[in-house]
C-alpha cells in the first residue's frame, strides 16, 4: 500500500487552533500597478508574505463590490415593498409603471 505525503496546504488544513479548514490549493495575485502587469495564481506553498497580502487585497476588493451589489438589492427589495409590489411584479413594473406609487418615509 502507498501513502502519498501530505502538502504543506494539507498539513496546515488539519490545524484545529486555526482558522485554516478553507485554505485554497492555489491563490489569485492581481497585477500590480509599475510592479508587475499581468496577474498571476500561485501554489500557496509557493507563495510569499507578500503575495498573500496582495492576495487578500484582492479578495477584499471583490468582497466589497459584493456587499455594495447585495445593498443595492436589497434596497431596491424594500423600496419596490414598500410600494405595494407583490413578488411577481417585476422591477420595471414597479418603478416605471402607473400601478406603483412612491412611498415617503
Amino acid at each position: 500500500m502507498f501513502f502519498k505525503k501530505k502538502t504543506a496546504v494539507q498539513k496546515l488544513r488539519e490545524r484545529p487552533d486555526w482558522y485554516v479548514r478553507e485554505l485554497p490549493e492555489e491563490i489569485f495575485v492581481p497585477a500590480l500597478d509599475g510592479h508587475r502587469s499581468d496577474d498571476m495564481t500561485i501554489a500557496l506553498e509557493d507563495a510569499t508574505l507578500d503575495d498573500l497580502a496582495f492576495a487578500i487585497v484582492g479578495i477584499e476588493a471583490q468582497v466589497a463590490k459584493a456587499r455594495r451589489g447585495l445593498s443595492g438589492l436589497r434596497e431596491l427589495y424594500e423600496q419596490a415593498r414598500k410600494r405595494g409590489a407583490a413578488g411577481t411584479n417585476t422591477v420595471a413594473e414597479v418603478f416605471f409603471g402607473d400601478e406603483f406609487e412612491e412611498v415617503s418615509k
